[in-house]
């Protein structure tokens, strides 16, 4: 075979790749685990690093366990070609434990390189999920040509999904049953399927609006959430986040939050829950906040929580005024892409003084806390919450304060 060759994989990138060096080249292989090693096959080349595909394990690491899902990425064996797989998930031939300590590796480096300190100064142990599998109360699937499924790596083809591991039981229940007559669905694209306890499973078809609202148990009360809504897709993890959320608010010494990307008050909520006096949530989306308002009655915290539909930027222009107490602490839970220039200039120029920031993109929150950091803030806390496993993802709580 050509372009074969031998290689150590010494590291995990971000991504979940395997990374490994010939004469001083780096090449990264999708799954493999560090200590392992492999025989590969070169399939790009690029000025500073390329890819290759595992085509043996010569030497096992003893992280590496059998995938839970068959669309995951396994070696060949008996020289047969991988079937085409999946890629959403990038550790499912990794212990849990070790999957852990492997983001825990990425949140450090992260930090490391975009604020210059020790990560272990500021770092706390992770939070692994409860559940590694079946901890999902939502997922996309996207249709065509009779197959149902997630996207392959060519973000085109569709790899047909009978079952996915990290979807809630229910879910897989449901997608058998609308499986059974894909027909009745042609010529849509998307199909989402959302579960809770109370309403059990809901599915929609691609992105119509989408009416009605669904409950959600949380550990501080029951929330309503319009079913379009974002939510916590790990609700177990979610409400560990929460508490920490919490107890970061009331470590802060401050008694009144403001919650700049609130949705249906999840934080908010849980903050006031736990003695925070005053919060202020902020949501550009006016269904949302209808819900949270309703959330803070139905738990008896009106008095506690007020809730305003618009975009954090125009909050902050309208109150500027009132930022800069040391009693005031703002929580930071942006989409995936961060904070925008704008809002990070207010951060500084309005004088707030303490911060929470919860990010899914710990590329993203690096990139801000760098700036947030160079004008003046110092990361105090930061600890990883493991809210997608068997994922190359993971969840960042961080705290700041001027």
């Amino acid at each position: 075979m050509e372009n074969t060759f031998e290689l150590e994989i010494t590291d995990i990138a971000f991504g979940g790749n395997g990374l490994g060096r010939k004469d001083g080249f780096v090449y990264f292989v999708p799954g493999t685990i560090p200590g392992e090693l492999i025989v590969v096959e070169e399939t790009s080349r690029k000025k500073n690093f390329g890819t290759a595909k595992l085509v043996e394990i010569l030497r096992s690491s003893q992280n590496r366990i059998s995938p839970a899902c068959s669309l995951a990425f396994r070696p060949p064996e008996n020289n047969k070609s991988v079937v085409e797989h999946c890629p959403g998930c990038s550790y499912q031939h990794v212990k849990y434990e070790e999957e852990i300590r492997i983001k825990n590796r990425h949140l450090e480096n992260f930090i490391r390189h975009n604020l210059k300190i020790d990560p272990a100064t500021v770092m706390d142990v992770p939070v692994p999920s409860p559940s590694d599998l079946n901890y999902r109360n939502k997922i996309v699937l996207h249709l065509s040509k009779n197959r149902l499924g997630y996207f392959a790596e060519d973000n085109v083809s569709i790899i047909d999904v009978d079952n996915c591991p990290l979807a809630d039981i229910e879910i897989n229940a449901k997608l058998a049953e609308i499986r059974q007559d894909l027909n009745k669905y042609s010529g849509s694209s998307d199909i989402t399927f959302r579960y809770t306890l109370k309403d059990q499973v809901q599915f929609w078809i691609e992105n119509r609006s989408v009416d009605g609202v669904l409950e959600e148990e949380t550990a501080f009360g029951v929330l309503e959430v319009p079913c379009g809504s974002f939510f916590q897709v790990n609700p177990k993890c979610a409400d560990l986040l929460a508490a920490e959320t919490a107890k970061m608010a009331n470590d802060s010494k401050a008694s009144s939050l403001i919650d700049l990307y609130c949705g249906c008050g999840f934080f908010s909520i849980a903050a006031a829950k736990a003695g925070i006096e005053s919060v202020i949530g902020v949501d550009s989306d006016p269904v949302t906040i209808k819900s949270a308002v309703k959330n803070a009655v139905a738990l008896g915290l009106a008095d506690k929580c007020r809730f305003s539909a618009k975009s954090a930027e125009v909050f902050m222009t309208e109150n500027s005024r009132n930022m800069k107490s040391e009693e005031t602490v703002v929580l930071l839970d942006p989409p995936r892409g961060g904070l925008s220039l704008k809002l990070k200039n207010q951060m500084i120029s309005t004088g707030v003084k303490k911060l929470i920031y919860i990010s899914c993109a710990p590329d993203m929150m690096g990139r801000d806390m760098k700036f947030l950091c160079e004008c003046g803030f110092k990361l105090k806390k930061a600890r990883l919450f493991d809210m997608f496993p068997r994922t190359s993802h993971f969840e960042t709580i961080a705290y700041l304060e001027k």
